[in-house]
């Protein structure tokens, strides 16, 4: 699972174009996560969004990449604007893994997102080979709990996430 990580460079077209992000992406990613409506409810991301901070989000990516213990990807529109980003979190040791995920706001309502959390889904099991998936959403992000309802998670109680600056957030674990 660990070489799988270091080795990949795409999704394997489960989510077309997308792709490791690199730090070049920033500014991209940055544009994408600062909507009001994605990446200040994402508890992983850091705050303020920007590409400085997103400089470094991908920079530890990459360096979880290099142990096998995470990826981030990102894909891209003609514009080379960022249109989804998906973050996987890995425990080898356990064969367990925890994603993460959002597509662009004019996006979601129609099927984008379930299409790329199902591509999620499938790839962490079939291409990472996890025996399990674990997964958090804030109590109020509807879309989130009807998107993991749908793809088969089953809730399993809440937990205190802890954000990047140390606050914390109520979720539900899945």
């Amino acid at each position: 699972m660990r070489d799988f990580v270091r080795r990949a460079e795409f999704m394997n077209g489960r989510i077309a174009g997308a792709r490791v992000a690199l730090p070049g992406d920033a500014a991209a990613l940055a544009g994408l996560l600062s909507h009001e409506s994605i990446g200040p409810r994402i508890y992983t991301m850091p705050n303020p969004i920007n590409a400085e901070t997103m400089t470094s989000f991908i920079v530890d990516h990459l360096m979880q990449r290099e142990r096998g213990e995470g990826i981030l990807f990102a894909s891209f529109n003609g514009f080379g604007e960022a249109t989804a980003y998906f973050d996987v979190e890995l425990w080898p040791h356990w064969s367990v893994a925890k994603f993460g995920g959002a597509v662009k706001a004019e996006r979601q309502g129609r099927g984008f997102g379930g299409a790329c959390g199902l591509a999620a889904v499938e790839w962490c099991f079939d291409q990472l080979g996890v025996a399990r998936i674990c997964e958090t959403t804030a109590r109020d992000n509807d879309r989130s709990i009807r998107l993991l309802s749908r793809l088969g998670f089953v809730q399993m109680g809440e937990v205190t996430s802890v954000r990047p600056d140390g606050t914390t957030r109520p979720s539900i674990y899945w």
